[in-house]
């Protein structure tokens, strides 16, 4: 059995810039790692991590590529498929911490593999990943900000 994942950068293009990939459902994140590099073109020299997110994308726990200490799990411990479900299909993946190339990770299907493919492939490739990481603006929510004056008095 295999997974099928569309991967979509995060830019502030009007054009989509994503990948589908195929991978088997008993891969490792490190291996779902390695095909992203590939299928962007990325030398992988850099440090990345997965989150598990909700329905929103809100970031829940990171998967890193090394573990730097016993809270964190790595990618080659974490297999594809007792991570992923119906109830659970998305991931955010960040390449670059410096750069911040961020990524929507989601598994759009789940199928058998065809005899005579080699996994992990890409399948489809739509835009070109830009030269340089799209520019992340952080931005403080102003509900945010009422509340806490709220607090004040």
């Amino acid at each position: 059995m295999i997974y099928r994942f569309r991967v979509i950068l995060d830019n502030d293009t009007k054009d989509d810039i994503f990948r589908d990939l195929e991978i088997t459902k008993d891969s490792t994140l490190k291996d779902l790692n390695e095909l992203i590099l590939l299928a962007f073109k990325f030398n992988g020299i850099e440090m990345s991590s997965f989150f598990t997110v909700d329905d929103e994308w809100n970031q829940i726990n990171e998967i890193s590529l090394f573990s730097f200490d016993d809270s964190t799990e790595t990618m080659d411990s974490v297999v594809l498929s007792d991570l992923l479900n119906d109830a659970n299909k998305k991931l955010l993946y960040v390449y670059d911490f410096m750069s911040m190339w961020t990524f929507y990770v989601e598994l759009i299907e789940e199928g058998n593999s065809i005899i005579g493919k080699k996994y992990p492939r890409i399948i489809f490739s739509n835009g070109d990943k830009p030269s340089e990481a799209p520019k992340k603006l952080f931005e403080k929510n102003n509900s945010e900000e009422n509340e806490e004056d709220d607090f004040l008095y």
